[in-house]
This record gives C-alpha cells, structure tokens and sequence, in this order.
C-alpha cells in the first residue's frame, strides 16, 4: 500500500478520510493485508503518506463493517475468514438472490432480460477466448443486474453492505479450478428459466448454484487454510 494522500484544503478533508478508507478497504479485500494480520496506524500512516487521524476513523469505520476487529490491549487486527461467516454472508445472499430472480421473472421487461443474456454471451465468448478474468467479471455482473435491477431499496442496501465480504471470498474463490465456468453454466440454466418467465425453477436454480459455490468454497484449500487460523493471533 504505496499511496500517498496529500490535501491542503479544509473541504478536502472528508475526501481525505474516505480515501484512506477505501485504500485500507481494498488492501484487505484483496488480501494484500492479510487475514489476522495487525494493522499498525503508524505503519499505515506513513504507507500512506497521512497522520494516524484518518487511519484510526478508517479503522473504526471497517470494524463497523466487520472487516477489521479490536483486541483490548493488543490492537486491531484484519478480520479472519470462517467456515461461519462464509455460511452466513451465503445464507443472506441466497435469500436476497432468489427472491430477486423471482421478481425478475415476473416483472422484468423484455429488455432487461435480453440485457441478462447479453452479459451472458459475452462471458461465454471470453470463455471461448480462456479469458477467465473477463468471464468472472460478467458473471458478478449477472448477479448484481438481478439485485439492483429489483428497484427494492432495502434488498439493494443489504446486498451492498454485502458486497465488501462477498468481494473479498470471491479473490479466493475464483481461483478455485474450474470455478468460473462452472458458474457461468449455472447461470445459463438459470437465465433460460428467467426467459421462460418461471420464477419457482429460476430461484430453485439460483439457490442451487449459491450453495454450489459455498460447497466449494468451504471444500478449497485455500479457505480451510484461512478459516484453520485462531481468531487471537
């Protein structure tokens, strides 16, 4: 984390603020903190080119967010991955997707379904290509059309809250081995349940694939590894 943050002006300092935060933010989600990792406000100030103020407000803020946690005496710490939270974040996610598809089978209009399946064709064609990358980045595009495409303002403001956990599994799940296509497949079963306007099949559909990625999320080496690790360092 090499940015440095330089702001002279009063009005500048909640932008300040806001990004120390999302720098911290995004460090840990993609992992370059890593989980249990102590997190230094000297070390992080001086990385970023800032006083510990802003750091110990982004610190604070991301404890509120479960992102970072607080040991009396000893200091904050990168919140660790558990089989736990991984189960509850998919339990909440899962509930908040089926339900969306149902809506959107039954009151998405016909653009918005053919624009469903375009993100789709084109995840299919970077597949072809064995651009991975780009077809991971279309299939987090599939799900988030089907959230923030519900005009359900408090379904949309849960997920988001989610997205920052959701965020930092995916770093780790889309690099389980055959991952992505398997869930690209997945939404195409789900996709031709939604063309068909049958909303029970697309949400069975989209349960099954959300618990198809959380059996092998908890299944990889990569989070029994994470999720093995004590709480306390």
């Amino acid at each position: 984390m090499k940015e440095i943050f330089r702001f002279g002006k009063i009005s500048d300092i909640q932008l300040l603020k806001d990004k120390v935060y999302e720098a911290i933010k995004k460090s840990i989600i993609d992992s370059s903190l890593a989980p249990g990792e102590q997190l230094v406000e000297q070390r992080l100030a001086e990385g970023l080119g800032v006083s510990k103020s802003p750091i110990r407000e982004a610190l604070q803020r991301l404890e509120r967010e479960g992102l970072v946690y607080t040991l009396p005496f000893r200091g904050c710490f990168v919140a660790n991955i558990t089989e736990k939270d991984i189960c509850e974040v998919f339990q909440v996610r899962e509930a908040l997707e089926t339900f969306s598809i149902k809506y959107a089978c039954e009151n998405f209009s016909d653009q918005e379904i053919k624009g469903a399946r375009e993100i789709l064709t084109k995840a299919e064609a970077c597949l072809r290509q064995g651009d991975v990358e780009r077809c991971y980045g279309f299939n987090l595009q599939f799900h988030d059309l089907i959230i923030f495409h519900s005009g359900n303002g408090r379904i949309i403001q849960t997920y988001s809250t989610l997205l920052d956990h959701l965020d930092r599994y995916r770093n780790i799940g889309k690099h389980i081995t055959g991952r992505v296509a398997k869930s690209h497949q997945e939404h195409i079963l789900i996709m031709e349940a939604s063309e068909q306007r049958d909303g029970m099949i697309a949400a069975r559909r989209m349960s099954e694939h959300l618990r198809s990625v959380l059996e092998e999320f908890l299944q990889s080496e990569e989070i029994k590894s994470l999720s093995s690790r004590e709480k306390v360092p």
